[in-house]
């Protein structure tokens, strides 16, 4: 015990007399420092870079345990920033892409007693502007919607949880017009399919999880019906917050984009290579607004996301639960000039 004051009393004298030490030298060179310190000057950034905001978020976090009053916070930060198997899945990646990919892409599973309840609050109407395009005979891009249902929180007055932000008639499915659109005035022939997924499921009794299999007997019919397609976009939101899914950009609004690859199958590298150019050039037009290129595999993911059924696949996170629709439509907007570009310099890829 006598040992253990005795050690307690020196660090205490050591630390006490460096204090003193440091507090002497300052006041000796505080002149020239006042000095240099009122000469100094330098620019700050109009926005804080996303690589800062990244190492940020990982010092204030590192210190938080699961048994912490913000365990909620741990395990979300422990399937991102602490999860070594997640930087292994991102090996070749730049550090510029590494950056924009906290948080990374998360889906909003609503509970299963409210989803087949078949409940849902009121919405606001969105306004959109009919689009008098017809479907194209020979489509070269379908669109479709696996999470039919995913909405917006913008429109669901009555609703603050990410995981109910889910609705039968305002939800991502309207963004199909944005699609049709922007794709019919860049010459590219466009198939939309609104088919309610989740009402599918929700009548024949089966898991939200299970949503992948239904659409996946909408892509294969599509693929039946049409010999000219060559790419297959899986539109969704995703559930993570505003601050990470909206980028300002000369006075605009833009709904971040987010691309993920399934890697369980033998054509993921073909639908990584694919997503990966259409995020260059989406951020050669306007930095920032992919977020990156996520693989997903193995345990409590789906791994394939349809990718398995065409080289041409997509799956595409348009914005998040916080976002609204002229944010999505302005995104639409560049993702459609983007892949436009890509198919008109790339040979056609076929599905299978």
């Amino acid at each position: 015990m006598k040992k253990t004051q005795s050690l307690y009393s020196i660090n205490l004298f050591l630390k006490t007399f460096l204090l003193l030490i440091s507090v002497m030298a300052a006041g000796l060179y505080m002149p020239d420092i006042k000095r240099e310190v009122m000469s100094f000057s330098f620019d700050l950034p109009e926005e804080l870079p996303q690589r800062a905001v990244f190492l940020m978020l990982q010092t204030e976090y590192a210190h938080l345990a699961p048994g912490d009053e913000l365990g909620n916070v741990w395990s979300s930060l422990s399937g991102t920033v602490f999860n070594p198997e997640n930087w292994l899945a991102l090996e070749g990646f730049s550090t510029e892409a590494l950056a924009n990919e906290f948080p990374e892409p998360s889906e909003s599973v609503p509970p299963a007693d409210w989803f087949f309840s078949g409940e849902e609050g009121e919405a606001v109407e969105v306004i959109q502007a009919p689009a008098d395009i017809e479907q194209s005979d020979n489509p070269r891009v379908f669109i479709y919607f696996t999470h039919s249902r995913e909405s917006f929180l913008p429109y669901l007055p009555d609703t603050s949880n990410p995981s109910l932000a889910h609705h039968s008639k305002v939800n991502i499915t309207q963004t199909g017009q944005y699609f049709k659109t922007f794709f019919h005035e860049n010459g590219i022939p466009v198939k939309v399919d609104t088919t309610d997924m989740v009402a599918q499921l929700n009548t024949i009794g089966k898991d939200y999880w299970q949503a992948y299999d239904v659409s996946k007997s909408v892509v294969q019919e599509a693929i039946a019906s049409n010999d000219t397609l060559d790419y297959f976009i899986d539109v969704h939101r995703d559930s993570v917050r505003r601050e990470a899914t909206t980028l300002q950009y000369n006075d605009q609004s833009y709904a971040k984009v987010a691309f993920v690859v399934g890697g369980d199958h033998e054509g993921s590298e073909t639908n990584r290579e694919l997503a990966e150019a259409i995020h260059d050039r989406m951020n050669s037009k306007i930095p920032g607004l992919s977020r990156g290129v996520y693989v997903k595999k193995g345990e409590h993911t789906n791994g394939k996301f349809n990718q398995d059924l065409s080289p041409g696949s997509i799956l595409l996170e348009l914005g998040g639960v916080d976002n609204k629709f002229e944010e999505l439509e302005a995104t639409a907007e560049i993702f459609t000039d983007a892949m436009s570009e890509y198919m008109l310099e790339s040979t056609p890829v076929n599905a299978p």
